[in-house]
């Protein structure tokens, strides 16, 4: 399959890309600067400078150098430390990822191929349904730090796929997805995951997730269609 990717250079973003060229996916990755990037060089992996907030730029990478089977965007706001609860940096746009996918969703409109490719967005648990799945001091405090923006993002994301509009450009009525909701993330060898429904009913009151496994399960996402529509919340 070939996949454009979203986010390549992020955390989550580099291990997708390693665990979809180890599959023997062919990928092309938006990137800002093709020349700067660390990204190391591969014979199934093609760059394309540009940003996804660029509609241009978007149109471009859809069709570098084919027209891809799906879509994964791992992006995450840029903050002034490491920590999730930093304050955004001052250079990320407040609405990032859901800017984002609406450019993707209006690119495919725009392109309007014979099958529209599959988007397979790294969400996060809280986010639309699975809030109630969180235990009361994280609902709390993803409600009233700097993590409110995050999640105000994620939602707004949810309802772009909740929405049905056949005037909407934005509308994702012909487009399979998945919204990947793992919760705390941890460094760590791909483990075994546990699938939840949206509402991410049964999840224990602590989870963690290993990032590779979240990237082998996005990827997992693309070749099955187990999770088509849906946003399953994942744990180890």
């Amino acid at each position: 399959m070939h996949i454009l990717l979203i986010g390549a250079t992020g955390r989550n973003g580099t291990l997708v890309l390693s665990e979809a060229l180890s599959r023997n996916h062919t990928i092309t990755a938006l990137v800002r600067d093709p020349t700067t990037t660390t990204l190391p060089p591969h014979k199934n992996l093609t760059l394309t400078k540009g940003s996804p907030l660029s509609l241009p730029d978007l149109l471009s990478a859809m069709q570098t150098p084919t027209p891809p089977d799906a879509i994964i965007i791992t992006l995450n706001p840029r903050r002034l430390t490491d920590s999730p609860f930093s304050a955004l940096d001052p250079n990320t746009p407040p609405a990032l990822l859901h800017d984002s996918v609406a450019n993707t969703l209006h690119a495919i409109k725009t392109l309007n191929p014979p099958r529209s490719p599959k988007l397979v967005i790294n969400s996060m648990q809280g986010a639309g349904a699975s809030s109630k799945s969180l235990i009361l001091p994280l609902r709390a405090l993803f409600n009233h730090t700097n993590m409110k923006h995050t999640l105000d993002d994620h939602n707004a994301v949810d309802t772009l796929f909740r929405t049905d509009s056949d005037d909407d450009d934005a509308a994702a009525n012909d487009v399979d997805w998945v919204l990947v909701r793992p919760p705390m993330l941890v460094e760590g060898q791909s483990l075994p995951v546990k699938v939840y429904d949206d509402a991410g009913s049964g999840v224990c009151w602590m989870p963690k997730i290993t990032r590779r496994s979240v990237a082998g399960f996005m990827v997992d996402a693309v070749e099955k269609n187990d999770w088509n529509r849906s946003a399953p919340v994942i744990t180890n």
